[in-house]
């Protein structure tokens, strides 16, 4: 089954079928908590990694987690539902509802090169930049303003910490640079996976936040649908794209 479908509370339903109450303080407040993940044939990678990223979010955010085993149920149940490779989105608000969407991967969205700019980090003081939660309006606006794809996030030693939706890798002199997950930014699951496999590669990792001001030999947002894209464009600069070691990381050829 292709296009999109919903379980909402573990419900099946088509999109348009979908109900949550508008008083949910989701949508008043922003007041929820995401994991986005993709799938395959009914199979979800990284699940167990995506499920304990969501706990830590839930017990920051003072939102009540559901029993794991409910969730991967559900889960597993609409990526099946789905039967192709989708993109799944689990959300779960503050008024106790419980959402999960299965959508078409973006065609061509995979590896694709990005333009983006630099953008100040700046800590949020209450929850941490570990929890992944919905109340991303200024990020959104950042990315729209600036007409680009992401917004690239600069701490105030200079350093790239995470972009709006995604990590940052860098590579200089041949070693990958990125930033460690100290509770400042996202400990993102593409990005461990990527390290796990450098290793394998022999690759050397050093976990701290490349310069903004360069140079780099290559510099790259990862995710969930994108895995590892190139920032092709900085900041209205042209950059020249994969390196040797970022297309060995993700594998690619050419």
């Amino acid at each position: 089954m292709a296009g999109t479908i919903v379980s909402l509370d573990g419900l099946i339903v088509p999109l348009a079928e979908a109900r949550v109450p508008v008083t949910d303080p989701a949508f008043t407040v922003g007041w929820a908590i995401f994991e986005t993940m993709s799938a395959d044939e009914g199979q979800i990678p990284r699940l167990g990694a995506h499920l304990d990223r969501l706990a830590q979010s839930a017990d920051s955010a003072l939102i009540p987690m559901p029993a794991r085993s409910l969730l991967e149920a559900e889960l597993t149940a609409l990526a099946r539902a789905h039967g192709g490779g989708c993109r799944i989105r689990l959300t779960l608000t503050g008024g106790g509802a419980r959402v999960i969407v299965a959508e078409d991967l973006e065609e061509g969205r995979l590896f694709r090169s990005v333009r983006a700019v630099r953008g100040p980090h700046v800590d949020d003081p209450f929850l941490g930049g570990a929890v992944k939660h919905t109340s991303r309006a200024p990020w959104i606006v950042a990315v729209k303003r600036s007409g680009v794809d992401e917004v690239l996030r600069v701490d105030a030693h200079g350093r790239f910490t995470e972009a709006t939706t995604a990590a940052i890798v860098a590579v200089v002199d041949g070693v990958i640079w990125t930033a460690p997950h100290d509770g400042r930014i996202l400990a993102s699951t593409t990005l461990n996976e990527l390290i796990d496999r450098a290793a394998l590669l022999n690759l050397r990792v050093h976990r701290e936040g490349a310069l903004a001001a360069g140079p780099w030999d290559g510099l790259y947002v990862a995710s969930t649908t994108r895995v590892l894209a190139p920032v092709v464009e900085l900041d209205g600069v042209a950059l020249p794209g994969w390196d040797p070691v970022g297309k060995l990381l993700a594998g690619v050829e050419g």
